[in-house]
């Protein structure tokens, strides 16, 4: 993503000076002192690179840790990139985007630097490598008892910009939970394309397709995409009103046509905390992180266009899935998403 820990073995050292191939750290389980965190994308996106920043800002004060952080990196260049922040004394590097992963494997193992990758826990190293996984879907869910409720036209949608395993589990759980408040409802399906994360041009326009297909409530999920999505809805010549649930992060500063009904949060905070405590403590990359309803690494934001009485039930079906009394589906495949909402 542009869609964001293993356990250390007994004796793996960090510390704080820059290290050459192959060199190993000096101090075992030192206090971290310094954090790094690669960005795919410019922190001002209201969505994934803005909250990651966010939350890697929190984990470092937690601990008194210098953050370091490169932005706007693009995917070319990701290995030499995160190299430069291993050398420069970096303890703890969080290679915020999936497509990062492969590079951040190879400079844990040659610097021997604890980093966080995402989307793929079988990749685990004990001390070095560890993954944030998430159970989008549950999330999706409550989106879609909110898009049920406030529908008045019978039609809502789902926009993706790129075929991301997490889109495809928000999208499933979306299906689910309008299907969950009434089967009738109408739920229309669109994807800007394979890799159109950034494309807020496309994001615009898939959109208003939707709009013009009588959807009044639209689920989009995007990065730079989502500028689109909520430029289309701002403008809809609909003749009813158009509403926008997003995703991961809060565009309500720049909402300014009051269409964000309500988002998706992602919150990476008490992950990267847990992080570094698990680095300093000796435990990280035995086991993945996954954000969730229970842990609060998945939330949605209630705005105050979301009366009471639908809150409460969005919290009611929020508690029943923290029980494990309701059971999402999660959709991992365009297909198996298609299928849901062919069934919804």
């Amino acid at each position: 993503m542009s869609a964001a820990a293993a356990v250390a073995t007994a004796g793996f050292a960090v510390g704080t000076s820059s290290a050459s191939p192959g060199a190993k750290r000096s101090t075992a389980h030192a206090k971290i002192t310094k954090i790094a965190i690669a960005l795919p994308a410019k922190p001002t996106d209201y969505g994934w690179n803005q909250q990651g920043l966010a939350a890697a800002q929190a984990a470092a004060s937690s601990v008194g840790a210098k953050l370091q952080t490169i932005s706007n990196i693009g995917y070319n260049n990701t290995q030499a990139i995160l190299s430069q922040l291993a050398q420069s004394g970096a303890q703890f590097i969080i290679a915020h985007a999936s497509g990062f992963d492969t590079a951040a494997k190879q400079v844990a193992l040659r610097y021997k630097v604890p980093v966080m990758t995402y989307d793929v826990p079988g990749e685990d190293v004990p001390g070095l490598v560890s993954s944030i996984t998430t159970s989008a879907e549950q999330g999706g869910y409550l989106a879609g008892i909110l898009a049920a409720k406030e529908t008045k036209t019978g039609t809502v949608g789902i926009v993706i910009s790129a075929s991301d395993s997490n889109w495809f589990e928000m999208s499933g759980g979306f299906a689910a939970g309008v299907a969950s408040v009434n089967k009738k409802i109408k739920v229309l399906f669109e994807e800007i394309g394979p890799a159109s994360y950034d494309d807020s041009a496309g994001g615009k326009r898939v959109a208003s397709t939707l709009i013009s297909a009588n959807a009044d409530v639209i689920f989009g999920m995007g990065d730079d995409a989502s500028f689109g999505y909520l430029q289309a809805i701002s403008t809809a010549k609909a003749g009813h009103k158009v509403w926008y649930i997003g995703d991961i992060g809060n565009m309500g500063p720049i909402d300014k046509q009051h269409v964000l009904l309500s988002s998706e949060i992602w919150s990476f905070t008490k992950v990267f905390k847990q992080a570094v405590a698990d680095i300093q403590n000796g435990t990280y990359g035995k086991h993945a992180y996954n954000l969730t309803l229970a842990n609060g690494g998945i939330s949605m934001l209630k705005t105050s266009y979301i009366s009471s009485a639908i809150w409460a039930q969005m919290q009611a079906a929020r508690a029943k899935i923290v029980s494990g009394s309701i059971k999402v589906p999660v959709a991992l495949t365009i297909g198996a998403v298609r299928k849901l909402v062919a069934s919804a």
